[in-house]
């Protein structure tokens, strides 16, 4: 495994927009497209922050499905995210 200055500048951001807001995802790579049917996390397992469910690909992996706006809110700071999300800028 790459050392984490061996990875600097590898990444790849992939922005995102969620409730009108956006934000910056750092991945390792892209895979491509697919379209999914998402099952709930919640009804067949718990709650998961950042997870909003996940599905089974055709090879039989399973995906997990991003939360933009719960990633958004767990990466600001306490009290900034919700104003963040409605508009309102602290700053």
């Amino acid at each position: 495994m790459a050392s984490r200055e061996e990875r600097e500048g590898t990444g790849i951001l992939v922005i995102v927009e969620a409730d009108g807001q956006k934000a910056a995802l750092s991945v390792d790579d892209l895979l491509g497209q697919h379209q999914v049917v998402i099952k709930s996390l919640e009804s067949n397992y718990r709650k998961v922050a950042g997870i909003s469910g996940a599905t089974i690909m055709g090879d039989g992996r399973v995906a997990m499905i991003l939360d933009i706006i719960a990633l958004v809110r767990l990466g600001q700071p306490k009290g900034h995210a919700n104003n963040l999300l409605h508009g309102v800028d602290t700053e």
